[in-house]
């Protein structure tokens, strides 16, 4: 404030001169031609201040905010807001920090941002404060007056002397907004320190010199020095200082420029460093920044999970400057964003990936896929820079939005080494996704073609996520025969079959043996590829198959190559009829023993000794089907005397008597073109062929004939 009151025996009369003064000495609102400058001038910086700062209609005592959100007209700034927090005369205003928006004290924080302190000294506002805060009056809290008489000095940070006979420290502070640290730029020097200043808030700049920049906590009562000033014949008055940490004192920033600050917090050190004028604002780098850093006591925030808010406030006095803020970056709400690309040959039915081949003519999808992870406001205006693969051609463009909106594009033309497209919609929490779609053709190149790297861009002025789709070639389409002079054998079981045959490039020189790759299928199943070799003959193929690769019966193998740029020939069949091999015994036991038994006038059961063995082998065939009967006929001994009784078949509890006629005892379905059979392998001593006597049975040593005979027959 400009206060300046005369003094003497005349003192009662002089004071009430001297206030009309005041009064009349006041001047219009920057009435220059500057006066709209900063909002044509303002640098680049955020929009959509709304979702991340809270202007508060009016503050705690009821003074009307004045701060505004101003759109910024420059045309080099596009898309950037600016905070105008006064421009006339008593005015006060402020702008806070969303909850989402507060700065957490536990992490490092970065925050950027351009100021306009206005245009003229000699009629210069009271200036700007950046504060962090944990007032309870939240995104209301200011600096409080008695009857909303704005007294500039308190940038509407700092208390209000407002009583001349005030002597307590903490009733000041108790006026300033609570739990804070401010850094002031003081615009104005409010030194003015005579009696007939006390109590009208005119000197707390006392002992420093000009527009200055400085700290301290608004809310403490150390920060606030009381001094007494007296005059012959009146009552002692009282007013003011303010305790000023870290002044930098003669500064010129009401200079029609927009002025650069960064403010750094590094948590471990609970230190702030701020820095002013590191940038000029053409972007240029100012060889003379005022830096400083200062450990600050964030026990005076009394916060319990370390978040504090944070914003500016300002104050216009008699004089009615024009105070502005750009944010230009806030490190802890940058939004998070990513971006991938796959490409997909869908003629092959397979992804592309970086060292892949794909053949000309090969249908092609490149899919995008733009992704807001996270943040507090929009990420809009974006504009996807894509550079576009050498080689191919698309035909078809979109993009699909995850709240499933559709955007369909105009194709690349054919040729073009980019294309640039505008999303039409914003991402953000609950539309996160823009998946981006180009749709075309490999070309039908001559030679093979890297397709090269390519980057894609995606992102407005402020945010950006990159990514880059893989280099892979495009290869010729190229013919491939593959010659089979002969595709229909029959070869006897048990023997290998070598299968010849020719491949020709068509239209080019022969090929060498070792780009050709053979694939084949024999019954349905793939055998193992394998490369021609360069040892052979050149274009001759040469394919073995093992005999126990083979079935009897009909087997069916179907070959195809390709080379390496993946030309494929088309399949050629191949039909090999293997012949049934014999049915028959591979092992019988010329002589087998029952084992002997003692007569004792009953009927008796003779067990087999370990002396049998019968085994069939059926080479004819998987699945074919044999049937086993055995006879038997009289035991006799050497004087040609029969034995009573007879040989059973036991299978369980069921016993079948084998005479001379022939019965079935087992059967079988072969399970390989190589099927061996035990026909005793599940007989026990009680179970398969015994011999039954009866009670009249002599004692004597006999012999007789059992008779295997094996047939093709069902199982």
């Amino acid at each position: 404030m400009r206060k300046r009151l005369t003094t003497g025996l005349l003192a009662g009369l002089m004071i009430m001169v001297g206030l009309a003064a005041t009064v009349m000495r006041v001047q219009a609102a920057d009435t220059d031609p500057l006066a709209a400058a900063p909002i044509t001038t303002a640098p680049s910086g955020l929009d959509q201040l709304d979702k991340l700062f809270t202007l508060p209609g009016t503050f705690a005592d009821g003074v009307t905010n004045a701060a505004s959100i101003q759109t910024v007209t420059n045309p080099s700034s596009p898309n950037t807001e600016a905070v105008q927090i006064n421009s006339a005369k008593r005015q006060m205003g402020g702008v806070w920090s969303s909850d989402d928006n507060r700065i957490d004290l536990n992490k490092d924080t970065t925050l950027s941002m351009w100021l306009y302190f206005g245009d003229s000294k000699s009629k210069a506002g009271d200036g700007l404060a950046f504060v962090m805060q944990n007032d309870p009056n939240g995104t209301a809290a200011a600096s409080s007056f008695t009857n909303q008489n704005i007294i500039g000095e308190t940038m509407g940070v700092w208390g209000v002397d407002d009583d001349k006979s005030r002597t307590d420290s903490g009733e000041i502070a108790a006026t300033a907004i609570q739990n804070s640290w401010a850094l002031e730029f003081d615009t104005y020097s409010n030194t003015s320190s005579s009696y007939s200043d006390a109590g009208s808030g005119s000197a707390f700049d006392v002992g420093i010199k000009g527009q200055h920049m400085a700290t301290g906590y608004p809310g403490l009562a150390d920060t606030y020095i009381n001094k007494k000033v007296t005059q012959l014949l009146w009552a002692d008055r009282y007013l003011f200082t303010q305790a000023h940490t870290n002044p930098v004192p003669s500064l010129s920033l009401t200079d029609a420029t927009w002025h650069h600050l960064v403010l750094k917090w590094d948590a471990a050190s609970q230190t702030m460093t701020y820095t002013l004028n590191d940038v000029n604002p053409d972007g240029s780098a100012n060889a003379n920044p005022i830096t400083r850093s200062e450990v600050i006591d964030t026990s005076q925030f009394h916060s319990a999970d370390g978040l504090v808010r944070w914003g500016f406030v300002g104050t216009n006095g008699s004089n009615a400057g024009n105070s502005l803020v750009v944010f230009e970056k806030i490190s802890q709400l940058n939004i998070d964003v990513a971006a991938d690309v796959k490409v997909y040959d869908k003629t092959k039915n397979r992804d592309v990936t970086t060292g892949s081949k794909v053949k000309a003519k090969d249908e092609l999808e490149y899919t995008y896929n733009v992704n807001y992870l996270d943040g507090h406001i929009d990420w809009d205006r974006i504009t996807a820079k894509l550079d576009l693969p050498k080689a191919v051609t698309f035909s078809e463009a979109s993009i699909t939005y995850a709240d499933g909106k559709t955007q369909i594009l105009q194709a690349p033309e054919a040729g073009a080494e980019s294309v640039e497209y505008s999303l039409a919609y914003p991402l953000f929490a609950s539309n996160p996704t823009a998946t981006i779609k180009l749709t075309g053709q490999a070309d039908a190149v001559k030679i093979n073609t890297q397709t090269t790297a390519t980057e894609a861009v995606f992102g407005n002025e402020k945010y950006e996520a990159k990514t880059t789709a893989p280099d892979y070639l495009v290869t010729v389409d190229q013919k491939i025969t593959l010659y089979i002079p002969k595709t229909n054998y029959t070869i006897d079981k048990g023997q290998d079959l070598q299968i010849n045959g020719l491949v020709l490039g068509e239209g080019s020189e022969q090929l060498s043996n070792s780009w050709i790759t053979v694939y084949s299928k024999l019954n349905g199943s793939d055998l193992e590829p394998f490369k021609m070799s360069d040892d052979d003959e050149s274009g001759v193929l040469s394919l073995k198959l093992k005999a126990d690769q083979l079935k009897v019966g009909d087997n069916t193998l179907e070959v195809y190559v390709m080379d390496e740029d993946e030309n494929t020939s088309t399949t050629t069949t191949v039909t090999i009829h293997v012949t049934s091999g014999a049915l028959g015994f591979k092992t019988v036991a010329a002589t087998s023993k029952f084992s002997a038994i003692t007569l004792d006038g009953q009927a008796q059961t003779a067990a087999r000794e370990d002396d049998w063995a019968l085994v069939v082998t059926d080479e004819r065939g998987k699945d074919s089907s044999w049937q086993l009967q055995a006879s038997a006929g009289a035991f006799t001994n050497e004087d040609g005397r029969k034995l009573p009784g007879q040989v059973v078949y036991k299978n369980g509890d069921q016993a079948t008597v084998i005479n001379g006629s022939g019965t079935v005892i087992d059967s079988h379905k072969s399970t390989s073109d190589t099927d061996e059979y035990d026909v005793m392998g599940k007989w026990t001593k009680d179970t398969g062929l015994l011999f039954e006597t009866n009670a009249a049975a002599t004692p004597g040593a006999y012999s007789g004939k059992i008779t295997w005979t094996l047939s093709n027959a069902p199982s």
